[in-house]
């Protein structure tokens, strides 16, 4: 699968695999990803601690094993997990092997992972073992027996699988070398597909189909105002299972070539263990919880020296308690985009009209409009061009012919740019994303066990 780019513009990115590549080639043996130290409540085994050569061989050693099941070039994968070295490393296992990885978020029951995966027409699950307290491995297996999906097989890493199962766990822990894998064999390999992510709205669920230039687009605005460099130490709560979590994270981390540390749901202690045990330079965080985290004293760490805040609500406004370092607020606009917000007094801020490729350029990394209906549209190098419909209704991705994607969040426009005026899809009631981890004490709103009430601390 390749997107359209050819009203794109820039110098071609590299795709996320060679990003690896040349991180394993340049960096070796340096430490590169990290789990939480209190991995084990939430997922099987004790935490990872990866150098690039490290990832570079689980990474091949996954893709190795996607041939031997015979998946064929650009199939899709839906993969379920929370945010530890497992997931990320079957992201790109996908990726390496010319694959099409589909991220579940956290709280998807396994019926609606089947679901999803036969609208996506995916031919294989990748999932855990453990997951909280949850093991959706058995009812997984249940439901694609029953399915009409063309699911090949269920992998998973973690011990003790259930019979069916393919087991993931030995291409980390004991890697072979030299695994073959898939070069890509187009013309422009940066445009082929490599991540999907779920956006939810009040018409149902839509997979939302980003490329490699898009995703590099995408993570490049956090690694810029960031500051991410080789020697940065970035540590992040979000879920790998959105553009949110996945920019601010993974590719972020892919693209600076940084060591990235990664912390499950929000625990205070555990998150002041990390930003002193990591030496911390670099945190990304929901601005809720980023509040919470400075009233609390929990970013008081002497090498901290920037902090992503990351906004779902731009309309908002934000009163931050003093921050020990400088904070660059983002806003996060469903699946659509991520850019960079700019001060418009009193705790509000609104969002650029034009982000040029470089200081000097009229050509747009992103543009922003506002629409007749009174909504923010999107366009340039980080928005979508390829929607899947995964709903039960006739919803199609609000994509126009100059290529301006509706965001959903009523807008007007202002002096400097736009100014967001409400929540997404007015009307609907707020919900916690499986991406946004709630500050000790506060109440999500109550859903049913398990997993569910999993995604409200992740």
């Amino acid at each position: 699968m390749t997107t359209n780019s050819s009203s794109r513009i820039g110098t071609a990115p590299p795709t996320l695999d060679l990003l690896l590549r040349q991180n394993a080639h340049r960096s070796g043996d340096v430490l590169a990803l990290i789990d939480a130290p209190d991995r084990p409540l939430w997922a099987d085994g004790a935490p990872r601690r990866m150098t690039w050569i490290q990832v570079d061989a689980a990474v091949s050693a996954v893709a190795g094993r996607f041939f031997e099941m015979g998946l064929p070039s650009e199939a899709v994968v839906c993969i379920q997990g929370l945010n530890v070295t497992d997931t990320l490393i079957a992201l790109m296992g996908c990726i390496r092997a010319g694959l099409v990885a589909a991220i579940v978020p956290v709280d998807y029951s396994p019926a609606e992972i089947v679901t999803f995966a036969e609208r996506l027409n995916a031919k294989a699950l990748l999932s855990a073992r453990k997951m909280g307290q949850e093991q959706p491995l058995r009812p997984l297996r249940h439901l694609v027996d029953e399915s009409i999906a063309d699911i090949r097989f269920i992998g998973a890493f973690g011990s003790d699988l259930p019979g069916g199962t393919v087991s993931f766990e030995d291409c980390i822990g004991y890697p072979k070398s030299g695994a073959i894998t898939r070069l890509s064999r187009r013309e422009r390999p940066e445009d082929s597909l490599a991540i999907m992510t779920v956006d939810r709205g009040p018409e149902g669920a839509l997979a939302v189909a980003r490329n490699h230039r898009e995703w590099h687009a995408a993570a490049s605005l956090v690694v810029e105002r960031l500051g991410l460099t080789r020697q940065s130490r970035l540590l992040s709560p979000m879920a790998p299972s959105s553009l949110a979590g996945l920019a601010s994270g993974l590719v972020a981390w892919l693209i600076s070539g940084c060591q990235l540390a990664l912390h499950q749901a929000f625990d205070a202690t555990v998150f002041a263990v990390q930003m002193n045990m990591h030496a911390v330079t670099h945190v990304v965080l929901p601005n809720v919880v980023l509040q919470a985290s400075l009233a609390e004293g929990l970013l008081s760490g002497r090498k901290l020296e920037k902090i992503a805040s990351l906004a779902r609500e731009p309309h908002r406004s934000v009163d931050l308690p003093q921050a020990p370092c400088a904070v660059h607020h983002f806003a996060i606009l469903g699946e659509i985009g991520i850019m960079p917000m700019l001060p418009a007094g009193n705790g509000r801020f609104g969002l650029p009209a034009h982000i040029g490729i470089d200081a000097d350029s009229q050509s747009a990394l992103l543009e922003t409009l506002v629409t007749g209906e009174g909504q923010l549209a999107l366009r340039g190098e980080q928005v979508p061009v390829v929607g899947f419909d995964v709903s039960d209704r006739d919803l199609s991705f609000p994509i126009s012919p100059e290529d301006w994607v509706t965001t959903s969040y009523p807008a007007e426009a202002s002096e400097n740019g736009v100014r967001v005026t409400g929540a997404r899809y007015a009307g609907a009631s707020a919900s916690w994303g499986a991406e946004t981890p709630a500050p000790q004490g506060a109440e999500p709103p109550q859903e049913s066990d398990g997993l569910r009430a999993l995604a409200g601390a992740a």
